[in-house]
């Protein structure tokens, strides 16, 4: 009787959450934003005519590059002997430097669109770069009926990649084809992605190498839910590929990683990254939060991914083609130097919230560490990473006051750059498929006990998660 009357109120609840997300800002600001980038999303449909395939390159200021992308992802479809879009999208402070640039011609079988992000709308919610660029390529896409393959501008190495997506989605029946290659540490993001496919693995039970890519595929399939699923598109969103993945982990699709070798682009400087953390840990965390929210349901209305019991897919290793570095020589010189001292910088700036997100003895072994004189030296057990990051995860799902979460996301940076120099310490001699073998053995496991052990207790989550009647997606 006590369950049924629980499952009755959970459900009411919830009802009540939808119909209030509904009338909430969000939704106005997107439904706004879709009816600014209307006319120039029927002008593309009506430019490409038909298509089966629709290539999305959101472009920011890759002039040096984009000319040969285009050329190479051109012949790429050409070669598929069907009709088909290359769809580039870019800002308007950067028009008049796409616009100069020589592109290939259409073609009777490929179509070469370019438009760009309409007057009359602010960066918000989650609008700025390439994240709105996104949602509009989905949208011509969807409005084409096309599956579409996200290609990042400053990619280098794009040869074959069309393929390879489009293989897995159109023969294999993948609906979400995602990049698996080697990254780099000290010009790249690589860090970014070790972390993230720890939580998302634990929580999700899908293994996704790069969730924050930016060079994935989309079968026409999910376009539609996609689009309509507000959580998607939201101000703390990492990057679109990464909310888009957490969906379809959500809902329960078939998600395959295509190897595509080591990816060659554009550097990112170290600054530039270390600054991008706080945003990372937020949007992770936010996935994490709007995953428990649908736990809300009761288990008859539950999502199927939610109500089977499964395990986590084991990490598929990387063929030994192309995956032969060192990993000394993907971390370079200077990164672990600069790594521990802007841990060190961060750790000390946030002292009172890891204090009280870990406790004392924890907060004392993150506290050594950051101060060390040698990055070289800084060792943490995998396990050890996995409390202190499960115990700020807990923190923050379970508080509605968007600047304790704030706080919380620009604590936790410490721990992630604590548990990636320790990553890369002990992995520093081996070649990069004996490190991620290490990877698999210790790290992934350490990370899914913990969140087991938490998981066993999630009915108090959903209870305080009602109590506070806090729909996560609805916060602006």
């Amino acid at each position: 009787m006590f369950r049924t009357l629980r499952r009755i109120t959970v459900a009411s609840l919830r009802i009540a959450e939808a119909a209030a997300l509904s009338l909430g800002r969000r939704p106005w600001k997107i439904d706004r934003f879709n009816r600014l980038i209307r006319p120039d999303i029927l002008s593309a449909v009506r430019s490409i005519g038909s298509a089966r395939t629709v290539v999305g390159i959101p472009f920011h200021k890759e002039t040096g590059n984009i000319a040969a992308l285009v050329a190479n992802t051109w012949r790429d479809l050409e070669s598929r002997l069907e009709n088909a879009a290359i769809v580039i999208v870019g800002e308007q402070k950067t028009r008049s430097a796409l616009l100069e640039i020589s592109l290939p011609d259409s073609s009777d079988r490929v179509k070469v669109v370019t438009f760009f992000k309409p007057s009359g709308f602010g960066q918000r919610p989650g609008l700025a770069r390439r994240s709105w660029s996104h949602w509009a390529i989905l949208q011509v896409a969807s409005s084409l009926a096309a599956d579409v393959v996200f290609i990042d501008a400053d990619v280098r190495n794009s040869r074959g990649w069309v393929n390879r997506y489009l293989d897995a989605i159109q023969q294999r029946g993948a609906d979400l084809a995602v990049a698996d290659y080697v990254r780099r540490f000290d010009d790249d993001d690589a860090m970014v992605h070790i972390w993230d496919r720890l939580i998302f693995g634990a929580v999700f039970r899908e293994w996704i190498a790069f969730r924050h890519g930016g060079d994935y595929a989309v079968s026409r399939k999910l376009l539609s839910g996609i689009l309509n699923d507000v959580s998607i598109l939201r101000e703390r969103a990492y990057t679109m590929d990464s909310a888009v993945m957490a969906y379809a982990a959500r809902k329960g699709h078939r998600i395959e990683s295509v190897w595509l070798g080591a990816k060659e682009h554009e550097p990112i400087t170290l600054p530039s990254l270390f600054n991008r953390l706080p945003t990372l840990v937020h949007s992770v965390f936010d996935d994490v939060d709007t995953h428990l929210s649908s736990m809300l349901w009761p288990s008859f209305l539950r999502p199927s991914v939610l109500r089977k019991t499964r395990t986590a897919a084991p990490p598929q290793p990387p063929p030994a083609a192309g995956a032969s570095s060192r990993m000394r020589d993907l971390v370079g010189n200077e990164f672990r130097v600069e790594i521990h001292a802007d841990m060190g910088r961060r750790f000390q700036a946030a002292e009172g919230d890891i204090r009280r997100a870990l406790g004392a003895v924890a907060f004392d072994r993150f506290a050594s560490l950051a101060n060390l004189k040698s990055a070289e030296e800084v060792a943490l057990s995998p396990r050890h990473w996995a409390k202190a990051t499960i115990r700020f995860l807990t923190r923050y799902v379970l508080t509605r006051e968007r600047d304790k979460k704030s706080r919380l996301a620009r604590a936790c940076v410490p721990i992630v750059q604590a548990g990636i120099l320790s990553f890369v310490n002990a992995t520093y001699d081996l070649s990069y498929t004996e490190a991620f073998e290490r990877f698999d053995a210790e790290y992934a496991p350490a990370f899914q006990q913990t969140w087991d052990s938490l998981s066993r207790r999630l009915w108090r989550y959903r209870f305080a998660l009602v109590s506070s009647l806090r729909w996560r997606n609805a916060m602006v």
